[in-house]
């Protein structure tokens, strides 16, 4: 008995055929947070936004789309989408939101930019942090207080 093609016994066979998304799906095990005791380096952070830039271009070329014509469909400019992929500029939630809409990425980009803004995030409190630090063993000859409670509130501490 000769079956059609696409079919075993009658039944629809199901080829998956990598798409879009799937290529440009970052790893799993590299969207873990940081851990507030885990060191963020400053390197740390611009290499992920070069890494989240490179997978922008991948998809970008993929997708068949050039830079002027990605500009157009998220209503950024050209010389950001250069930027952003290339490291060189970080890009807020919104344009990370648009270019998953305009190349069909499913969130791909949104959840590795996640990871990327959580690295930031850490760098910046672990400066404030180690200016909190630097106050509180440095003899000051004026009140510390306002400067202490500046620093507490804008790493999100309360008081």
């Amino acid at each position: 008995m000769n079956t059609p093609p696409g079919t075993a016994d009658n039944i629809p066979v199901h080829v998956h055929q990598e798409s879009t998304f799937d290529r440009h799906r970052p790893d799993p095990a590299t969207l873990a947070a940081p851990s507030r005791s885990d060191v963020v380096t400053p390197d740390a952070v611009a290499e992920s936004r070069r890494a989240l830039g490179r997978v922008l271009a991948d998809a970008r070329r993929s997708a068949g789309v050039t830079q002027d014509r990605l500009a157009v469909l998220v209503r950024w400019s050209r010389s950001t989408v250069a930027n952003v992929e290339v490291g060189r500029q970080c890009a807020p939630r919104e344009f990370w939101v648009a270019c998953d809409a305009a190349l069909g990425l499913e969130g791909a980009l949104l959840a590795a930019w996640g990871r990327t803004d959580v690295l930031a995030r850490r760098l910046r409190e672990q400066e404030a942090e180690a200016q909190i630090r630097q106050l509180l063993v440095q003899p000051s000859p004026g009140c510390v207080c306002r400067e202490l409670h500046r620093l507490l509130a804008e790493s999100g501490w309360s008081s």
